[in-house]
């Protein structure tokens, strides 16, 4: 399983338009859904202030035309956008008669996403070696639409080099086994495209930091649009949805060793989403909250607790990367961020032993977004999350235990996160938080990036 969720980051320089933010959403994981659990899902997405779903369609799905009707009849209904992504990385292959009719279906109508040029958007997942197919379509539909590929195991060169193609999405932006991310392959990407759009996407094979990390660069660098991946890919353990325990049977479909999502809960990432999706889409210059809080997340089993086997594991090799062990990637420790009106202390609580917490991150000024974590030091048992200044409580999160009892698993460790959040009672007033409120990362370094004014924006998940 891949680990954690993070966010792609799609850069375009040629033109101007209001900033928006999309989530991978994967429609296999809603053949059970109704009208109704479409409303909850796009009633959740829209309370993060999420814009669209980008619509993850498998070719071969049962009944997909019910789904995707359903889907686009509630989003035009609550005023909601949804864009198609064709999942060209599993056979069989989609013929290009079938994307014609799903495009032609749908791009033309009220809850399509458009991009700035009034063009749907549509995206794949893979599908390099699948070029010709593209071809026909782009000669056959009826919609002249906005395509932005994942082409990655064509390589950059071939890929950017075809005349099909508006843009590009990279799947390949995770950092490699133990080390922190870098920029090097999507300096490459940016710099074949030659201004035309690049879509970063970023999973979690070391998860950790990178939740907050990837949204400072969205705040630094300032992209035309962000995709979080994924909503709900529940296999892949990156998912921000309100969990569906019924959709959870892809499980047992997969002959997966164990339900690693079940009870563990993502809801966490989403607490902070208004605020700082407001930041990053108006410039730095107006966002605000009315309650402070803190949102903590943590493996429940110490990666040397069980066995790691049959997860994913940092890198697959049928993927054309390295493989390395989870232990060696994955860091033993709780990782917490905090919105907060002011500085404040933050303590950990490990099965009754209370850590002090300190924060590896915080804002220029007072007023925004701090993160920290603290080494778990072998120590299991239940994990309360406290926030207080001057001695008066502000948050506290009791959380799941940490154990090294990995029967339900089957002995095998989850390398999954458990999430959790706590909000405040007190109402705060919260002004405007200025683009100057971004991290002081004095005492942690993160990946360098070097950018030519004027050439290129970037976004990164």
């Amino acid at each position: 399983m891949e680990l954690w969720t993070l966010l792609g980051l799609l850069a375009t320089i040629s033109h101007v338009q209001a900033k928006a933010v999309f989530a991978h959403f994967m429609v296999a994981n809603a053949i059970n859904f109704t009208q109704e659990t479409w409303i909850n899902d796009i009633s959740a997405a829209q309370a993060a202030h999420i814009d669209a779903f980008a619509l993850n369609l498998g070719y071969g799905l049962h009944n997909y035309e019910l789904i995707l009707d359903d889907a686009f009849t509630v989003a035009h209904q609550h005023n909601f956008k949804m864009f198609l992504s064709f999942d060209m990385g599993q056979a069989p292959q989609w013929p290009a008669d079938e994307i014609v009719h799903v495009i032609d279906n749908y791009a033309t109508g009220s809850a399509y996403y458009k991009h700035h040029d009034d063009k749907p958007l549509v995206s794949t997942f893979e599908g390099g070696q699948s070029a010709d197919v593209w071809k026909d379509v782009r000669h056959n539909a009826q919609s002249d639409f906005f395509f932005i590929p994942e082409w990655f195991s064509l390589g950059i060169e071939a890929a950017s080099s075809s005349p099909i193609i508006d843009g590009l999405m990279s799947w390949q932006a995770w950092p490699a086994g133990a080390h922190d991310m870098n920029t090097t392959l999507d300096e490459e990407y940016i710099a074949a495209l030659d201004g035309r759009p690049y879509i970063m996407p970023n999973w979690a094979w070391r998860g950790d930091d990178l939740w907050f990390d990837r949204w400072q660069q969205v705040l630094e660098l300032a992209p035309e649009y962000v995709e979080i991946i994924t909503w709900n890919d529940y296999s892949e353990s990156h998912y921000v949805v309100p969990m569906h325990e019924d959709d959870l049977g892809i499980f047992a479909v997969g002959d997966a060793p164990f339900n690693y999502a079940e009870g563990m809960p993502h809801d966490g990432w989403r607490e902070f989403l208004p605020y700082v999706i407001d930041l990053y889409k108006s410039g730095g210059k107006n966002a605000s909250f009315d309650k402070e809080g803190v949102v903590s997340w943590y493996r429940l089993n110490p990666g040397s607790a069980c066995m790691s086997g049959k997860t994913t594991p940092g890198q697959l090799a049928s993927e054309g990367t390295n493989t390395t062990s989870p232990r060696t990637i994955m860091q033993d420790r709780i990782f917490y961020s905090a919105l907060l009106e002011s500085a404040a202390d933050v303590t950990v609580s490990i099965g009754g032993a209370n850590k002090t917490g300190s924060w590896a991150d915080t804002p220029s000024g007072e007023k925004g977004l701090y993160h920290g974590s603290v080494p778990i030091d072998g120590k299991t048992g239940e994990v309360v999350v406290t926030l207080s200044r001057s001695g008066e409580l502000i948050a506290q999160m009791k959380c799941q235990a940490i154990s090294t009892d990995c029967r339900k698993n089957h002995g095998y460790n989850n390398w999954n996160a458990w999430m959790g959040s706590a909000m405040g009672e007190k109402n705060v007033t919260s002004e405007n938080t200025s683009s100057d409120d971004k991290k002081n990362d004095s005492q942690r370094s993160t990946p360098a990036m070097t950018l030519l004014m004027g050439l290129v924006l970037l976004a990164l998940v």
